[in-house]
């Protein structure tokens, strides 16, 4: 796993992209933050995905019926632009 990890760092995308950076997500309103990365295989499968992605949680707190919670989506970095 560890040698899978280093390599995922290789990828040229990581360089441009930090923990807490902010960004809009095509498709999703708000601004969103990576939480995570990078995600390069399933969790469940092993199978490893063939772009780089990360976890994000929106920056404005989820709230339904009254209760704040936090939002997280796995997502493809593709779907994401700096703001």
């Amino acid at each position: 796993m560890e040698s899978k990890l280093s390599e995922a760092l290789l990828n040229p995308v990581w360089a441009s992209h930090k923990i807490g950076d902010e960004y809009a997500m095509e498709g999703r309103k708000g601004l969103w933050k990576i939480a995570y990365y990078p995600i390069f295989e399933d969790g469940k499968s092993k199978e490893e995905y063939a772009e780089a992605r990360a976890l994000v949680e929106a920056v404005k707190p989820l709230v339904i019926a009254g209760v704040v919670g936090i939002d997280f989506v796995e997502v493809p970095m593709r779907y994401l632009s700096r703001v």
